[in-house]
């Protein structure tokens, strides 16, 4: 009985079909990787997104008609196009501290970056309130920030008229987000008051 091994040539072709198998299946395993690391930077991305825009929206919604500490008109809140200061309740306060259950909070956008400022207002603190900084999103534009009154106009400023306490009835937000062009929030105010407005 005579044994037959493989000739060279077979051995080779062999070699040469599982090589481009490896090849192929080491591509195939890169691309998945590759877009596990695309999927996992954008949801990285969207909850960040998601977290600024909710911390934003929560200022809004517990806006109060209160005086911002340094406004002499009396105002609760002041809006420009970049930039907007107000007064919110609903800070909790677990440990009963002194301190004012009131914030002073500022939303600001400048240079790819949206900015944060919070303080507690002046009075049940033993000292001066002590302004805290946040960095809510990195490279972002701001495109629009606009307020709208009680009867449903559109405003780049905030207040539109001399009446002490006025609040918007809605603040629009319009972003460009690396990965989620052309956000739009439209955040209705509950401490908004009626139509005070003119």
């Amino acid at each position: 009985m005579t044994q037959r091994g493989f000739t060279l040539l077979e051995v080779l072709i062999a070699m040469a079909l599982f090589s481009l198998l490896g090849l192929a299946c080491y591509q195939l395993l890169e691309r998945v990787l590759h877009s596990e690391q695309r999927i996992a930077v954008h949801e990285t991305r969207l909850r960040e997104v998601q977290r600024a825009l909710g911390i934003f929206e929560r200022d809004l919604t517990q806006a109060i008609a209160y005086p911002l500490s340094d406004a002499p008109s009396r105002q609760a809140l002041i809006g420009q196009t970049d930039n907007m200061r107000l007064v919110r309740g609903g800070w909790s306060n677990p440990l009963q501290q002194r301190r004012s259950e009131v914030l002073e909070v500022s939303h600001s956008w400048h240079d790819g970056t949206w900015l944060r400022q919070y303080r507690s207002l002046p009075g049940r603190e033993l000292q001066t309130p002590q302004a805290h900084l946040q960095r809510l999103l990195e490279g972002i534009r701001l495109k629009r920030l606009r307020y709208i009154d009680g009867k449903g106009r559109i405003h780049d400023a905030w207040p539109v008229v001399s009446s002490p306490l006025s609040l918007p009835q809605a603040v629009v937000l319009e972003l460009d987000v690396p990965g989620f062009p052309d956000l739009r929030r439209v955040i209705l105010l509950s401490g908004y008051e009626g139509p005070g407005d003119a």
